[in-house]
């Protein structure tokens, strides 16, 4: 390519993942994640701790039955107290301060049972996630070469082919990208020195201090990388925030979410001034009172709107489109072309109520995208990937 030469921009396709993408891989379904919760063992003894809370909790205060505290909804058990939260008044007898520890509480027991969750899945399992990760570093490379071969960051900007959106908490994708392009870049300098990194589109840092593999993603475009785009809309299981600057920290390596509750790490960057703010998980909890105003979420949420209405073609893989995600819906009605493409992959069981439960997806998403080419795909993620990276 000649260094005046102007490159191609191709169609943009943004792949939005929901919670059947991690299923295959042993992420657990959330309408499920209460029953597994209690099925937790009682070690270490802070599980042991926060269960008998929560259950005293749905019990005493929710009224639940003591023989059905599992098949309470997440919804009504997070809407309640952050409607209390957000009033800044008592849930009963429960007051703000309490109903905060007792967040704090379910959010390190759902990540502790996402955790188990996967791990005690095989490693073969989770293959189709490694191939999707291998094949997104693969197009997002180019990136690179064409900052290389034009002498220009603006070639490698304008290259924009696909970006991820995700609904779910999970790590599963962002492990197997970040193992992917440390691979692809190993060599390159002569300590490992990332050329690609995984952007969550917001400002980050990382937990370790001089960790050299967390970096922004337009920090890297202007030095000629690439960057893998994963708007995480919901939060991540590896991410904290401190709650007084309002950074927002990565770790790849673990979960943060659980270290950090066992032993809560101090904000290094107030510390510096003599300010001992410590660092929190950073979920957006299933509930119809979702707070989206915080400022790295919103900067996030601007960030997905951008990639779709920059986008050709949608692809859904593993996302119901539940009527209970209105923002998310909201913002599909917003933002989307009205030529834009849309493909859903779901999994269909052969089963009487698989293939009744897949029509009733299918529907819902034919009323919410009446107007835009719709295609479908029964075969799940697993398959569908496969197909993706055949097309090589």
């Amino acid at each position: 390519m000649m260094r005046n030469e102007k490159p191609l921009k191709p169609q943009k396709t943004v792949f939005i993942l929901g919670a059947g993408f991690s299923i295959p891989a042993g992420g657990p379904n959330q309408a499920l994640l209460l029953q597994q919760i209690f099925h937790l063992g009682d070690r270490p003894s802070q599980v042991c701790v926060c269960k008998k809370q929560l259950r005293r909790f749905l019990i005493r205060v929710l009224k639940a039955s003591s023989k059905s505290v599992n098949d309470v909804l997440l919804e009504d058990i997070y809407t309640p107290i952050d409607r209390c939260l957000a009033d800044g008044v008592s849930l009963r007898d429960v007051s703000p301060r309490q109903l905060q520890t007792l967040r704090g509480q379910m959010e390190y027991l759902i990540t502790v049972a996402i955790d188990r969750s996967f791990n005690s899945t095989p490693r073969s399992a989770k293959q189709y996630a490694v191939d999707f990760a291998a094949y997104l570093v693969s197009k997002a490379s180019h990136r690179a070469k064409l900052a290389e071969r034009t002498d220009s960051a603006q070639a490698a900007k304008d290259y924009d082919p696909f970006s991820i959106i995700s609904l779910n908490w999970d790590i599963l994708l962002d492990r197997c990208l970040h193992e992917q392009l440390r691979r692809r870049d190993r060599g390159r300098s002569g300590d490992y020195d990332p050329f690609g990194v995984v952007d969550y589109c917001c400002y980050i840092s990382s937990v370790e201090a001089n960790d050299k593999r967390v970096r922004p993603g337009l920090w890297t475009l202007g030095a000629r990388g690439y960057n893998v785009k994963l708007l995480k809309i919901h939060g991540s299981m590896n991410w904290l925030q401190c709650s007084n600057c309002q950074r927002l920290f990565v770790a790849f390596d673990r979960k943060a979410t659980i270290p950090n509750y066992l032993h809560p790490i101090i904000c290094r960057y107030c510390q510096r001034y003599g300010i001992n703010a410590t660092l929190r998980g950073a979920l957006v909890m299933p509930t119809f009172l979702k707070d989206l105003s915080n400022f790295q979420i919103k900067l996030v949420w601007q960030n997905a709107g951008v990639e779709l209405m920059e986008a050709t073609r949608i692809v859904f893989i593993g996302y119901s489109l539940p009527h209970a995600d209105f923002e998310f819906r909201q913002l599909l009605s917003r933002m989307l072309q009205k030529n834009a493409e849309v493909h859903v992959v779901l999994f269909r069981k052969n089963t009487r109520d698989g293939i009744r439960k897949y029509r009733e997806e299918c529907n819902r998403y034919r009323q919410f995208f009446s107007g835009h080419r719709l295609t479908f795909e029964p075969g799940g993620v697993v398959t569908f990937v496969k197909k993706l990276c055949a097309k090589k």
